[in-house]
């Protein structure tokens, strides 16, 4: 990085794009946060408020409107479009619409403006798994020439996917979200580069979270759940966990000129099954009342992070840290 170079950020007031901002500042960069509530902000205010002075902060209704980047594009160096419906709803439009049109819409708009080298934006392993399932003996990376088109007129709110409605939703419009960036770029050829990032579940210290309660509003409420609960949640049973410092990392040094235009990039930490997670409980934390037990022979599907590796320099962090920063910020709320 030269200077102070600008960063355009939305869904900074999540638990990714939150640990994102922070590490962002601490490298060097300016901030333009992009938020559509006022009232959420104030916690990242807080979390930011040692680099107060290089971060700007932008409020728009919707992230589909041409007016909320335009008037905040300016200037810009870089993109990092974090911001995505959450697996909540079971009506169609709360997921495709948003999904599609914030991205066409950011990447149009960034288009327009000179200044920008790189837009990044934070996908899913989703985006990288047919939405029916993963063909059998298949390996989930960035390069399959799989088939990931579904029919987007399906009753989803019929569908008897083991996962559930919003989930499923959830996976389709991660497919639509990154097919429509993908052909953006090659058909409107911008001058910036475009990269993906594809995160498997994200486990690790959330700063935003206020109270143990609170841990269900993020990714961690999931791996809390299996440790208590004794079984994964039905939404994530097969999928492996990584890091909340290995994708920040992953979106810090994304932002490299030597990280080629196009580039995809799983997000997906080690461990091949739940068994090894129940052992590191029972290892760690005995006293914990955990119901997750070595029986749980449920293993995770096969996924190959290797690109990551070798282009991002990334060393992907144990299943002992991410189990450990979830657990300890959990009993620390419990001791106040």
């Amino acid at each position: 990085m030269t200077g102070e170079e600008l960063v355009f950020i939305t869904g900074a007031s999540g638990f990714i794009g939150s640990c994102t901002a922070l590490a962002l500042l601490r490298a060097g960069y300016r901030l333009r946060i992009l938020h559509r509530q006022a009232c959420k902000i104030e916690r990242l205010q807080a979390l930011l408020s040692e680099y107060s002075s290089r971060v700007e902060y932008a409020l728009a209704l919707s992230l589909t409107d041409k007016a909320a980047y335009r008037e905040h594009l300016d200037g810009v160096n870089y993109i990092i479009h974090l911001a995505h419906p959450l697996p909540s709803s079971t009506e169609r439009e709360a997921y495709f619409v948003p999904a599609v049109r914030a991205t066409t819409t950011l990447l149009e708009e960034a288009a327009r403006v000179p200044s920008i080298k790189k837009v990044v934006i934070t996908s899913s392993v989703a985006a990288l798994m047919p939405l029916d399932g993963v063909p059998p003996g298949g390996i989930i990376k960035e390069d399959n020439d799989w088939d990931f088109t579904f029919d987007e007129t399906e009753d989803f709110a019929a569908s008897a996917d083991p996962r559930g409605v919003p989930m499923r939703l959830y996976h389709a419009s991660k497919l639509l979200a990154n097919r429509t960036a993908h052909k953006f770029r090659t058909t409107a050829a911008p001058s910036y580069a475009l990269v993906t990032l594809h995160p498997v579940f994200v486990y690790g210290h959330n700063p935003t979270q206020n109270s143990a309660e609170e841990i269900e509003a993020s990714s961690n409420g999931l791996l809390w759940y299996t440790l208590l609960a004794g079984v994964p949640h039905r939404c994530h049973s097969q999928v492996p966990g990584v890091h909340i410092d290995d994708v920040v990392e992953a979106h810090v040094r994304a932002l490299d000129p030597g990280v080629a235009d196009g580039s995809r990039y799983l997000l997906s930490g080690p461990g091949r099954s739940w068994k090894e997670v129940a052992e590191v409980v029972q290892r760690e934390y005995p006293d914990l009342g955990a119901r997750i037990s070595t029986d749980l022979e449920e293993g995770f599907l096969p996924m190959d992070g290797g690109r990551a590796e070798k282009e991002l320099g990334l060393a992907w962090r144990s299943w002992e840290a991410m189990v450990r920063d979830v657990v300890e910020q959990q009993l620390g709320f419990a001791k106040s």
